[in-house]
């Protein structure tokens, strides 16, 4: 689950007091930076309402973005310690069919660079534009790229009918006629976009620009998505887990941490419950790409009930003792070992 950090006096922190939205009934909360915090309860403790109702919202309004008004408190403090706030919740990702998953991470600009070095490309002045499917002559003019024909549904939720002009192959037919040879196969680029993301990280393994941004896709366990698979078909954990992806890709993308001056401010992931109906190993996984994001200088603070995560935790935060009117307070705070000889807590026990 990769080395805890421990958090010591000298550690950054963001500070929130006197919390008194819903039940929690004046709560003054310390979260560590740079560091995995996770917050934990019985349901309907006030874990939500601390995170996604006052400190998301308080925490945007400081950066100037648009936001509902945060829940009651009194302060918030050490916000200054951050470059950014980002709530990663599983709600979907965008309503068109066009987005997938492989240009959400950004690897479809390598894969076009590839397709207009082939060649055929050469021969007719194709650039990589023209294998683009959000813009460009190259895509077919019916269904604009996405391959699909989105019909909007006014009770049911929406369906997505295979594009009769292309049969769902996104280009023109001039367009699927240029071919790259990878790891004795030949593919066009609608061959590409179905690939599952396991199999294009074996072919496209000596091309660093794609694997470099299809390598986060795995690491948060998605690789059996197909990379042309319509981003809005996503269920909500995998959107949750699509777009941790996304922000490890910008991650290896602006360069790694050891070569940024540590005093870098990071930004500040909020996650709720991202291990939901994960397996084992794919919890395993996700855990190592959330430490990848604070090897990158980055906080996180994250609403769980998986014990393996409690339990990876650098630091907990324990809402209770019951729920409802019963909840409310921080029943404890502290590592891990600290929380666990808590009496009255359940998560302790």
């Amino acid at each position: 689950m990769g080395i805890k950090r421990m958090v010591t006096d000298s550690t950054p922190r963001l500070i929130l007091e006197g919390a008194s939205e819903h039940n929690l009934r004046d709560v003054s909360v310390d979260f560590p930076l740079q560091r995995l915090v996770v917050v934990t309860g019985v349901s309907g403790s006030g874990k939500s309402t601390l995170i996604q109702d006052v400190l998301a919202p308080a925490l945007m309004r400081h950066f100037g973005r648009a936001t509902e008004s945060p829940g009651r408190h009194q302060r918030l403090l050490g916000a200054d310690h951050l470059a950014d706030v980002v709530y990663v919740d599983q709600s979907p990702i965008g309503k068109t069919a066009r987005s997938n998953p492989v240009s959400y991470v950004g690897a479809w600009d390598g894969v076009r660079e590839i397709f207009a070095g082939a060649p055929l490309s050469r021969e007719r002045g194709y650039t990589a534009a023209k294998f683009s499917f959000n813009s460009g002559d190259g895509r077919c003019p019916t269904c604009g790229g996405s391959g699909f024909e989105h019909v909007e549904m006014q009770f049911l939720s929406d369906v997505y009918l295979r594009c009769q002009d292309c049969n769902g192959q996104r280009y023109r037919p001039e367009v699927l006629e240029v071919h790259i040879e990878r790891q004795g196969r030949s593919l066009n680029v609608a061959d590409v976009l179905g690939l599952t993301v396991s199999e294009a990280a074996t072919l496209f393994a000596g091309d660093p620009e794609v694997i470099r941004a299809l390598q986060p896709i795995v690491d948060v366990g998605l690789e059996y998505v197909k990379l042309g698979q319509p981003v809005p078909t996503l269920s909500g954990g995998e959107a949750q887990r699509l777009k941790l992806a996304g922000f490890l890709a910008e991650a290896a993308r602006t360069g790694s941490s050891s070569r940024q001056p540590v005093a870098r401010k990071g930004t500040l992931f909020l996650f709720d419950e991202p291990t939901t109906g994960l397996h084992f190993d794919d919890i395993a996984k996700l855990m190592r790409a959330l430490r990848r994001l604070l090897e990158a200088g980055h906080s996180l603070v994250v609403i769980e009930h998986n014990l393996d995560v409690i339990r990876a935790a650098d630091w907990l935060i324990d809402l209770g003792p019951e729920g409802g009117e019963a909840g409310g307070l921080i029943v404890a705070q502290g590592s891990p070992e600290e929380v666990r000889r808590h009496a009255s807590s359940h998560t302790a026990q």
